[in-house]
């Protein structure tokens, strides 16, 4: 067995993020995308106040270890296995929404339109989780996120990053792959 492929047991706190045990290369990947999304974000900031700036930080950690995080059969395995509901894991992600809509208080109409279509269209996704077209239902919703959020050019690009792999994570991520993975012990 290659290090890449090998299973780590995750701390009880951490279940949530990674399920109880996830690869290895699962692990980099995600710490990795976290911390790029969150130094590309602090690269582009332009004009907050500094709780704003930490707020901005913390999400763009958790929304971009969140992209590959929610791809993985371990996450997904874990909210089955635990009997959450996958759509309170998607609609929790309007907390996430309201942070982004109070600190880019002149853009909330355009981040609570963009993030109500992708929460909805993720939950619209699981709902097809019985079916072999909910990958592709996830994906097309997806794609219709991203065009609505080209209506909106002038969105900051700490804000409109945050948007975009927010959906992607919960949309194309989570949503299109729930149900799907078996995890072998």
């Amino acid at each position: 067995m290659r290090t890449e492929d090998k299973m780590v047991s995750i701390p009880k706190s951490l279940w949530k993020l990674h399920g109880q045990q996830a690869y290895k290369s699962d692990l980099i990947l995600t710490y990795l995308l976290a911390i790029t999304v969150m130094l590309f974000n602090m690269l582009n900031i332009k004009e907050l106040e500094l709780w704003e700036i930490i707020v901005i930080a913390v999400l763009s950690v958790d929304i971009g270890g969140g992209v590959v995080s929610n791809f993985t059969k371990s996450t997904i395995h874990y909210y089955k296995e635990a009997g959450l509901s996958p759509h309170l894991f998607i609609w929790f992600h309007a907390l996430q929404t309201m942070a982004l809509a109070i600190i880019y208080n002149e853009f909330y109409l355009p981040v609570a339109i963009v993030m109500g279509v992708a929460m909805a269209g993720a939950s619209i996704a699981v709902a097809f989780r019985n079916t072999v077209f909910q990958l592709q239902i996830s994906v097309f919703l997806f794609a219709i996120v991203v065009l609505l959020l080209n209506f909106y050019s002038e969105l900051p690009i700490p804000l409109n990053t945050l948007i975009v792999l927010m959906a992607f994570k919960i949309m194309v991520g989570f949503a299109g792959h729930y149900g799907k993975h078996q995890i072998k012990h």
